[in-house]
């Protein structure tokens, strides 16, 4: 059977919703059971409406998610750059262009090819505070000997949608 046929006249809105916090809800239900919430925190992406859904190798439905996309669990310094642990046990390599300082001071960057915003929980900071650096400019980051200065961003929930 043709896909396209089979999706014919259903839509792909859901009552799927992730909180700030991380908590996977179906409605006001919430979902406990850890693998079916890891595999949803590691198939958040965008559809190319910039909506935010879930996608795997199968099928694709849109979700709500408040906060970020992602949570920068912890950090993996190393000489060629910096391995980033996201929510979903997703590993990537950080962007360090993509790097943003949210208004609370958080620490933000793009990850998924740059379609999603994450969020540096605290472990994840503090991991990387050997690489935090002052000079007479201000606070950097030193990351694979290079000086990165996160500019101020006052809605960092938007990295992932300057690439659209």
């Amino acid at each position: 059977m043709d896909p396209a046929q089979f999706l014919q006249g259903r839509t792909r809105e859901t009552e799927l919703r992730r909180d700030a916090r991380g908590r996977w809800f179906s409605g006001e239900d919430p979902i406990n059971h850890p693998n079916l919430t890891r595999s949803f925190d590691s198939w958040i992406d965008r559809a190319e409406d910039g909506r935010f859904c879930l996608s795997n190798s199968i099928n694709w439905a849109y979700v709500a998610i408040e906060g970020p996309a992602y949570f920068v669990k912890d950090v993996e310094p190393a000489p060629e750059g910096v391995g980033l642990v996201l929510s979903g046990d997703l590993r990537e390599r950080l962007d360090p262009a993509s790097l943003r300082q949210g208004p609370e001071g958080a620490l933000w960057c793009a990850v998924r090819e740059g379609r999603c915003p994450a969020r540096f929980d605290n472990h994840a900071v503090s991991k990387m505070s050997d690489s935090i650096r002052e000079d007479e400019d201000g606070v950097y980051l030193l990351i694979s000997g290079e000086k990165v200065r996160p500019p101020e961003t006052d809605d960092p929930l938007s990295l992932g949608l300057e690439k659209r």
